[in-house]
């Protein structure tokens, strides 16, 4: 190797290295993910409120309500909202606009239920539910559902 190639590796070995600012991250545990998530997720329409239903199920297949007590401190729902004449296309990816929170409440003797407030006519809407666990790891995606409000 001649000599002009080896200053060259040299200057940019250097001058990569001093580009970084050398600040660095805390350590830190890598989160694990929570196990448990809603399925069979259904919506009633109902007074102004979408009413969420579904079932627990964890690794092992679905789980009962005293375990998901225990285990579940409450959910994130998310939702998307758009008009009835501007719906997504069948097959379009759904862009959420924000989530409600709830706590434990969500955990009842037939699974998981929850009541989403502020609904209007005339939308549709589409959710998602996050169940999360100790210390706010959150769970795997509910599939998403379709709610139209006319």
């Amino acid at each position: 190797m001649n000599m002009n190639r080896i200053i060259l590796f040299v200057f940019l070995g250097i001058f990569l290295v001093s580009m970084g600012c050398g600040k660095k991250d805390p350590p830190f545990l890598p989160q694990k993910e929570f196990p448990l998530e809603v399925v069979d997720l259904k919506a009633d329409w109902i007074n102004s409120y979408i009413f969420l239903n579904g079932k627990i199920k964890g690794p092992d297949g679905l789980i009962g309500t005293k375990k998901a007590k225990d285990l579940i401190k409450g959910s994130r729902v998310y939702y998307a909202q758009y008009t009835l004449k501007d719906p997504p296309c069948a097959g379009c990816p759904v862009e959420y606009h924000g989530h409600h929170g709830f706590g434990p409440e969500v955990i009842t003797e037939e699974g998981f239920f929850c009541k989403v407030p502020g609904k209007r006519r005339g939308q549709i809407y589409f959710f998602r539910v996050h169940l999360i666990g100790q210390g706010e790891t959150v769970g795997p995606p509910s599939d998403k559902i379709r709610v139209v409000v006319e």
